[in-house]
């Protein structure tokens, strides 16, 4: 196995993203490619104590956060995620990791590795834990708007996802909402209801968000705007919990003291929330592995993110999410009743006007 980092991918790189994969090396068995400028990376790895032998690709330009994405690749063709995914492509390396501007990573895997036939877009789905059990939620971020055939893709994806890798038979999946009812939202999640609704997939109707972590679904659709701040909402909350609780003084006579940590748990049940720990997410729909960091990543999520990659491709996730889609007739048939949906509109619009005799 070789897997790419994107070295000049993220907040602080190409300095984290280097000490990243220097971080991973040791437990990683795969081969790491550190993608970006070449002298750059050479300098930062031979300050390591003792100095880091990784593989180095030269990649002259890189793409900034603040940078709009899918223009940015047209133009930077040696930018490095540019590079990283021709070397995807080419099967030169078999996954990529970046922290970088993630519509910039969304638009070099679906122009350099492409998506999965049918699909309109990827979507990056992250693994949310309950007090039991676990939620998958998707779009987190790849695409922060979506209309109707965005939103029932996302479905199919993270159906094939539960369904292949997670062995859940029938996944149940719900549509994020300010309602339950089948009226409430946009006009792209009104529709999306309809059409998840007629399709073959388990669709347990719309959610709100504290319904999120009850159980009721095993997956959760949103757009990626409101899917990355319920991501990073999630992330923090815990901390924020645990910190507010070590401020609370005890009852005069109660068995809590002054001293120590109110929640002995609450670290191990922060490090669960951690995106530093948890590392990256994969995106669902693209052909091969590509695991997507957060920008504000630190040396530790970054290795995290390698061994998110390392795991996908040990389980084969990716692929199987893929074979799964190119067999089955999922999203030919969303595309189908898409069609019907418009035209029972129409006829339900117009069909009671009669021409004049």
């Amino acid at each position: 196995m070789r897997i790419a980092v994107d070295a000049m991918g993220g907040d602080y790189a190409p300095e984290v993203a280097v000490a990243g994969a220097v971080l991973a090396q040791p437990d990683c068995p795969a081969d790491i490619v550190l993608i970006g400028p070449e002298n750059e990376i050479r300098s930062i790895l031979d300050t390591r104590n003792p100095p880091s032998r990784l593989q180095v690709c030269h990649a002259q330009d890189f793409i900034g956060m603040d940078e709009a994405g899918p223009v940015a690749i047209r133009k930077k063709k040696d930018a490095s995620i540019s590079v990283a995914m021709r070397l995807l492509a080419a099967g030169e390396v078999d996954a990529v990791v970046s922290a970088g501007n993630s519509a910039a990573i969304v638009a070099a895997a679906r122009h350099y590795v492409g998506l999965v036939h049918g699909l309109r877009r990827p979507a990056l789905a992250v693994v949310l834990p309950m007090p039991q059990g676990s939620v998958l939620l998707a779009d987190v971020g790849a695409h922060a708007e979506a209309v109707t055939e965005h939103l029932v893709q996302s479905a199919a994806l993270v159906h094939a996802y539960l369904k292949t890798v997670t062995g859940v038979e029938s996944p149940r999946l719900g549509m994020l909402n300010i309602g339950k009812e089948r009226v409430k939202g946009t006009e792209s999640t009104r529709r999306a209801y309809s059409l998840l609704e007629r399709s073959r997939l388990n669709f347990v109707g719309n959610l709100e968000p504290h319904e999120l972590f009850t159980g009721q679904a095993d997956a959760v659709v949103c757009d990626g705007f409101v899917g990355n701040i319920v991501l990073k909402l999630h992330e923090c909350w815990v901390g924020v919990w645990r910190r507010l609780l070590a401020k609370q003084q005890p009852l005069p006579g109660s068995a809590d003291t002054a001293q120590g940590d109110l929640n002995p748990g609450a670290g191990r049940l922060e490090s669960r929330w951690n995106c530093q720990d948890i590392g990256g997410a994969p995106l669902l729909g693209a052909r091969k592995t590509v695991v997507v960091a957060h920008g504000c990543s630190r040396e530790s999520a970054i290795a995290n993110a390698v061994h998110v990659a390392v795991t996908a491709l040990e389980t084969g996730s990716i692929e199987r999410v893929v074979n799964y889609l190119d067999t089955t007739p999922i999203l030919s048939e969303l595309k189908l009743y898409s069609a019907r949906w418009v035209l029972d509109h129409w006829k339900n619009r117009w069909g009671g006007h009669k021409k004049p005799s």
